[in-house]
């Protein structure tokens, strides 16, 4: 996955991974297209990483959130390619955001928060889905990614299932 000039931060992954000719020989075997099976298993994990990051963001009004920006994957030659941005013309605040550990991420000190005026404990870990707080894309795209190339097979398998399902009864995604 990559995130481009519009981006908060600019992440890609490539990773190998084993076992891919058996898997596409059994997709082969029930009909299934394997590259379809790729852009619906790729769609999924960025789904994914799109809600968790939500979860994350810091929201003092709530513009920073409504910013997030997917790109759902496409084939663009040999490789499949999917973004996740915040910020748009906003995007060097969305940045700091991102970034900048020391901040306070919701709930703000007295005075200091725009819409409300409730005190808070100061800067949040990466990850916090109660207040927000810095690699609130970062940390989702990590946690998805450190189980691959495994995760993605998984992800890959469930995909040429449901393909697999809506084949047979006439449906398509």
């Amino acid at each position: 996955m990559s995130a481009r000039n519009r981006s908060v931060v600019d992440m890609a992954i490539t990773h190998q991974i084993t076992g891919i000719k058996e898997l596409e020989s059994k997709f082969n075997a029930y009909a299934i297209d394997t590259q379809r099976a790729m852009l619906v298993a790729l769609t999924s994990a960025v789904v994914d990483i799109a809600g968790d990051a939500d979860t994350m963001v810091p929201v003092d009004e709530g513009t920073l959130r409504a910013s997030q920006d997917i790109e759902f994957p496409k084939v663009s030659g040999s490789k499949m390619e999917a973004s996740i941005s915040y910020g748009g013309p906003s995007a060097p605040y969305a940045l700091i955001q991102h970034e900048n550990a020391d901040l306070w991420h919701a709930p703000k000190p007295p005075g200091k928060r725009k819409s409300g005026g409730r005190s808070g404990s100061g800067p949040t870990e990466p990850g916090n889905t109660t207040f927000g707080g810095p690699k609130y894309l970062e940390y989702p795209f990590t946690q998805e990614t450190q189980t691959w190339p495994l995760g993605f097979k998984q992800r890959l398998v469930a995909a040429g299932m449901r393909l697999l399902k809506e084949a047979k009864s006439g449906v398509s995604s």
